[in-house]
């Protein structure tokens, strides 16, 4: 895999893992700190402010990235192109933001002013350009400057914020501090454009293909954001809204692993798309290793997780939600399913224009999962949940490869990955087997979680799976040079 690439996914999931991390160093103070009242106040204020965001920002994030990854060949061109996408963002922002502040009118007296201080967030995605930097493939300013001002707002929330009194404060924090990061952006912008007039019909010819693409975005989010409404409707035990999106949220903080390789490729993709035909097999070659690495991380995971998590969540929580373990159990097929329609969707179809088709299986998975939850939710709750996200997760891969696999080799071959299936199988024992000796705790899930991963690493360096030895070779090399 190239250098660059690697370096790139290294600085996306550095981040991505310090998002996860970070709740487990604010949440415990926080939660104590604001109390249940001030702070659900804030999560659902903030939770109001990101629908405004999602309509205002449309399809920017990954439009622009493919737009910028297209045409920074040409510097001018960039420049001139990144301006039309950023004005045509402004607006649609303010556009929205108008719209909230109307909104915010109709909410009840002792919540209007937290609602308008969300409102800074609008600002702060208005100037978000983030986009532009994957464009040009420079992850390493992006993930830095997040991580710095997630641990500005940390020190800030541990200093300022004391109690309930606070909130208003809390919430300028975590708004505030985007604004901030978006500011120091703009500086590191200077480097890579020159300042460019951008003319009305400019602006508006980037409408159309930005709101193609947030088409099944608005799609993904309703019927994710509509699994915990309808549970909540159609099944007796609210109880159970909890226990699924706990199970989801366990899920998807693993897949960010994966996910990563699609923000990082989507750039590169589309850049070289532009380069015609003689760049087809190049494409076809860096998706099949990325094919390859999701297969290559997946599978482990999956097998890690079920054996694991009985006893993680044994000591993790309470004995009300052990019911918690067998829905995660449920819910790992997705993890597959998601990291082959991250390669089929993301890192191909979006960057090489097949938006309609992205559509079509995203909407084929959302009513797939409208009508399953009607059917199963009412008798089996959170399992029914379950079941339905799982297989409309698996409907909207099936879609995506019945568009791509005329167009490209994205086979997944039997020989390239049973090694993964038998070191992962072999691992899962190995994690079972110290599940069970040892008491379920925070030590004995570490040493099992470390023995499964020697495990797995040294059986494929034993049997010289060729993927995993060239990424051995690749970071071991790396390593001697940083040396």
């Amino acid at each position: 895999m190239d250098k660059k690439i690697l370096k790139n996914y290294f600085y996306n999931i550095l981040y991505q893992l310090f998002v996860v991390i970070t709740p487990f160093i604010t949440v415990p103070y926080v939660t104590r700190a604001l109390g249940g009242d001030a702070l659900g106040t804030s999560d659902w204020t903030a939770g109001i402010v990101q629908w405004f965001v999602l309509f205002g920002i449309l399809g920017v994030n990954i439009y622009g990235n493919k737009k910028i990854a297209e045409v920074r060949d040409d510097k001018e061109l960039m420049s001139k192109t990144f301006f039309e996408i950023f004005v045509m963002q402004f607006i649609c922002m303010m556009i929205s933001g108008v719209m909230y502040l109307l909104f915010i009118q109709t909410m009840k007296p002792e919540v209007q002013f937290y609602a308008l201080l969300q409102s800074i967030s609008l600002i702060s995605v208005s100037l978000d350009v983030t986009w532009f930097f994957y464009g040009v493939e420079d992850f390493k300013k992006a993930s830095i400057r997040n991580m710095i001002i997630k641990v500005l707002g940390i020190i800030l929330i541990f200093t300022f914020v004391k109690s309930s009194n606070d909130l208003g404060l809390f919430i300028l924090i975590n708004a505030g501090s985007g604004v901030l990061g978006q500011a120091i952006m703009w500086f590191q912008l200077r480097q890579y454009i020159t300042f460019q007039k951008v003319s009305t019909k400019g602006v508006i010819q980037h409408l159309r293909p930005n709101i193609l693409l947030f088409v099944p975005q608005i799609a993904t989010s309703i019927y994710t954001m509509l699994d915990v409404s309808m549970l909540g409707y159609l099944y007796d035990n609210v109880a159970h809204v909890s226990y699924y999106q706990q199970a989801q949220r366990f899920i998807k903080m693993f897949l960010f692993f994966i996910t990563s390789i699609g923000a990082v490729m989507l750039p590169r993709i589309a850049n070289m798309n532009t380069k015609g035909e003689e760049a087809k097999a190049e494409i076809t070659r860096f998706l099949q290793v990325t094919l390859r690495m999701a297969l290559y991380l997946a599978i482990p995971m999956i097998v890690g997780i079920i054996t694991l998590i009985p006893s993680f969540i044994a000591w993790f929580m309470d004995a009300e939600f052990q019911i918690v373990a067998p829905l995660i159990i449920f819910t790992t097929p997705i993890i597959l399913f998601i990291s082959l329609s991250n390669v089929y969707g993301t890192q191909y179809m979006l960057p090489t224009g097949m938006t309609k088709e992205y559509t079509k299986s995203v909407v084929a998975g959302a009513i797939t999962n409208a009508i399953l939850n009607f059917i199963l939710m009412p008798k089996y709750g959170a399992f029914g949940a379950i079941v339905a996200s799982v297989i409309s997760e698996f409907m909207v891969t099936v879609v995506q490869w019945k568009y791509v696999h005329n167009k490209i080799d994205l086979k997944i071959r039997i020989k390239n990955i049973y090694k993964y299936i038998l070191s992962s199988i072999v691992m899962g024992i190995v994690v079972y087997t110290i599940c069970q000796v040892l008491p379920p705790n925070i030590f004995s899930n570490f040493v099992a979680i470390g023995s499964g991963c020697l495990v797995y690493f040294v059986l494929l360096t034993v049997m010289k799976d060729q993927f995993h030895m060239n990424l051995l070779h690749k970071v071991l090399k790396r390593g001697k040079t940083n040396a």
